[in-house]
């Protein structure tokens, strides 16, 4: 219903079938429980190193950001003892508050501790073992709150195909058909 009924459009497709073929979607997004475990030390290792190279970033946008601190105290001196005219001084006070602000802006994503992870990741695994039973069982609004968890960009139905269109995913949801296919693999052979 609610936003599956809005994605139908001008087609003439009834809700109920359009309700069936995305709860079929639905499935390939869903964690078979016996690779929780695997499934959360992947995406912890792949986030922690993610990360890792963000913290080693971030350390040395903050000394750049230092320098920059350093160069504008200098010109203010500068500007403040007679030794630059004002043009100037605001020029490079200017570029050096510009340079300021975009490295800022770089270094403020906040990134979740490891206890927060392993937090998120649980609660998203395990929301993800039942989100066929939640999509069936739950009302609209539960529904909307999936759909838009699942899918942050909505959805789209291509009347071609006969199937509705999932054009973004959200990451840990993406990654789980991926992931179990690799392990069943792996099982396998």
């Amino acid at each position: 219903i609610g936003s599956i009924s809005s994605v139908m459009g001008s087609c003439n497709k009834s809700a109920k079938t359009l309700h069936s073929t995305f709860t079929e979607d639905l499935k390939t997004y869903q964690l078979d429980p016996k690779y929780k475990d695997i499934v959360k030390e992947v995406m912890t290792y792949t986030y922690d190193n993610i990360t890792k190279e963000l913290r080693t970033q971030k350390k040395s946008i903050k000394k750049i950001i230092t320098e920059l601190n350093i160069k504008i105290d200098s010109i203010e001196e500068r500007y403040a003892l007679g030794e630059l005219d004002s043009s100037i001084y605001k020029k490079f006070k200017d570029k050096y508050e510009t340079q300021k602000e975009e490295l800022q802006s770089k270094i403020e994503n906040p990134t979740l501790s490891s206890s927060n992870l392993e937090l998120a990741i649980d609660k998203a695994l395990s929301l993800s073992e039942s989100l066929e039973k939640i999509w069936v069982d739950g009302d609209l609004k539960q529904r909307q709150k999936l759909q838009n968890l699942v899918f942050p960009s909505g959805l789209g139905y291509d009347k071609s195909n006969d199937r509705v269109r999932t054009p973004k995913v959200n990451a840990i949801f993406g990654t789980i058909p991926i992931l179990s296919k690799e392990i069943s693999n792996i099982k396998k052979g």
